[in-house]
């Protein structure tokens, strides 16, 4: 292959032009951008011209006709199937937005469409290249915080009402606050625990907006892991964006690790740990130290989608296995798929291994 990989975009509107097209101009040593493909003519003409990108075009099939090795899939999940099983078929790698699709039929299509044309597929949890989230899994997985107890991610935005979105058609996003930001909460707790989650349970409202169809604006979620930790995981489309702090915490027997910014697309945040033990017995007291050392961690932050697409491009260069796989996929399937049955039902839900 060649020193670079050829890349196409299928979907060049939200997420694609907003991140992850600047930052491949602007950061990708190991890939090339060749071609965006829209269903709207306009806007993918437009994205063309702004980026310097050579070609244009508005079907999937055209796209892949062009000297191309892989492709960035990122339109709403309701096609993400479709869509990757013509690349495979077509002979390109596929980077897939989250989430993977909408079930675990549509990601059994997939997985046997890549193996069939033995093509790579790499899932785009970006935020575990945050540098702090990084820098929490290595202190987790060094045992500096001792046992893990709980660990709670919170990703929130504000969402009104707009005409046309299509995350507010339950038909296209078959969900709401969970789906579209809770993946990615789920999926960097049990990434930096190293351990998968096992049972959920919580509660889901359309408490503030009137969207069109019936999707959650409000999504609290509790759950166990595999390492007997419990979870928290929140998600609100009703909260002010100033008001958002996008919290990571991780507290085991020997200390906690708290993050803030650090869910997100950006790549920065901030973060700091209290690495205490308990050296003494039971205090009745319950007197608490407000004013204890705390470690600050001050990092540059690197842009998340570039990293994607530059790990992606090394995996197929040399001929490696992407860090998520479609499997994960199909687990995070599983997890959100339980989590909306458990809030319906009102009751704990195991997830399926």
């Amino acid at each position: 292959m060649a020193e670079k990989v050829k890349w196409g975009v299928i979907g060049c509107g939200g997420i694609a032009a907003r991140r992850t097209i600047p930052e491949f101009k602007s950061m990708s040593s190991e890939g090339e951008l060749v071609s965006v493909m829209d269903i709207d003519d306009k806007r993918a003409k437009e994205v063309a011209e702004r980026f310097n990108v050579p070609h244009y075009c508005i079907t999937e099939q055209e796209l892949l006709k062009q000297n191309i090795d892989a492709v960035y899939i990122a339109t709403p999940q309701n096609v993400h199937c479709r869509q990757a099983v013509l690349a495979a078929q077509a002979g390109k790698h596929i980077l897939c937005e989250k989430p993977i699709a909408i079930s675990l039929e549509e990601v059994d299509r997939m997985e046997s469409a890549c193996k069939e044309a033995s093509v790579k597929f790499m899932l785009g949890f970006c935020m575990r290249y945050n540098v702090y989230n990084k820098k929490a899994r290595e202190l987790v997985q060094s045992g500096a915080l001792g046992q893990i107890v709980m660990g709670r991610a919170e990703l929130t935005c504000w969402y009104p009402p707009i005409p046309g979105a299509w995350r507010q058609d339950v038909a296209i996003s078959h969900g709401g606050a969970l789906i579209d930001m809770g993946n990615h909460c789920l999926d960097i707790l049990e990434w930096i625990m190293d351990a998968k989650i096992i049972e959920v349970t919580g509660f889901q409202d359309l408490m503030t907006h009137k969207y069109p169809t019936n999707i959650e604006d409000a999504s609290t979620i509790v759950l166990r892991f595999s390492n007997g930790a419990h979870g928290i995981v929140d998600n609100y489309f009703n909260l002010p964006d100033a008001a958002a702090q996008n919290t990571l915490e991780l507290h085991g027997t020997k200390g906690s690790i708290i993050g803030q910014g650090t869910i997100g697309q950006d790549p920065t945040g901030k973060m700091f740990s209290i690495i205490q033990p308990q050296e003494t017995g039971y205090d009745a007291n319950q007197v608490r130290d407000i004013e204890v050392d705390r470690q600050e961690y001050k990092m540059e932050g690197i842009g998340l989608y570039g990293q994607m697409i530059d790990i992606f491009s090394k995996c197929i260069i040399k001929d490696k296995e992407p860090p998520v796989t479609l499997q994960e996929g199909r687990h995070s399937v599983k997890v959100v798929n339980a989590i909306y049955k458990a809030v319906k039902e009102k009751r704990v839900i195991k997830v399926e291994d």
